[in-house]
């Protein structure tokens, strides 16, 4: 399946042309403890907070079955680290990159949002996902405490590739990370929203039992993609044998 190997190519050409990235290889094994469950930070404890309500915020995860488009346990970094920023409150983006395999029309959509919930299985002290108001967005907190203690986007990064590991179809992920300045987010975005309409066509197709893609708003999206619709004439062909 190859729905974003041209959205891993947007990345690139971005940043290519950013003039601060720093680029360093994962830690190897668990980087910081655990949380307990559900660690909480209240807002008198917070020393940093990502992509909050009140600035830009960009989640997104692409994924190919061609290893060569990811460079993989490499962490970048656009922006300042979390000990460097200058205000309590930071735009904040994450682009997850992974190498995949054993994708089929059939089980793509389940391991698409399986992927996309393992942020959730976070589990570090002093750091806390608040909300996701919206999809491609998200809001977290880290604590003072835990910035003081060495707590890092590398820590977060490594963290999160560990969890990316436990899944048998992924073989490979990296991780950029944007806090450079809003327009960078809005920019990022610009190239790289449209997968959001990629997606939507495959909850689309997964929820609903009957298919009029006449009808469909997403039908400009299947025939511009094959993947999408050789997902969609499968779902199509699993409906008239139930």
């Amino acid at each position: 399946m190859e729905l974003f190997s041209t959205h891993i190519a947007r990345v690139r050409k971005f940043m290519e042309e950013r003039l601060d990235v720093r680029t360093f290889r994962a830690f190897p094994s668990r980087p910081w403890p655990e949380g307990g469950g559900r660690d909480v930070v209240l807002m008198s404890d917070v020393g940093v907070e990502l992509g909050g309500p009140e600035t830009e915020s960009y989640s997104l995860i692409l994924w190919t079955e061609n290893s060569s488009l990811v460079n993989k346990d490499t962490i970048s970094l656009i922006g300042p680290e979390l000990a460097e920023a200058g205000s309590r409150s930071i735009a904040f983006g994450r682009i997850v990159i992974l190498s995949i395999e054993g994708f089929t029309e059939e089980n793509t959509f389940r391991r698409c949002r399986e992927m996309e919930q393992m942020r959730f299985l976070l589990d570090l002290k002093g750091f806390m996902i608040r909300a996701v108001p919206q999809f491609q967005r998200e809001w977290s907190r880290v604590s003072r405490d835990a910035i003081s203690r060495g707590f890092s986007l590398g820590v977060l990064g490594s963290s999160l590739m560990r969890l990316f590991r436990e899944l048998d179809y992924v073989t490979g992920s990296e991780i950029i990370f944007i806090t450079e300045n809003e327009d960078a987010i809005r920019k990022i975005r610009s190239l790289t929203g449209d997968t959001a309409r990629i997606i939507a066509a495959m909850n689309k197709m997964a929820e609903e039992m009957s298919f009029d893609c006449s009808e469909c708003e997403y039908r400009d999206v299947c025939d511009e993609a094959e993947d999408l619709r050789r997902m969609r004439d499968a779902c199509v062909g699993n409906a008239a044998r139930r």
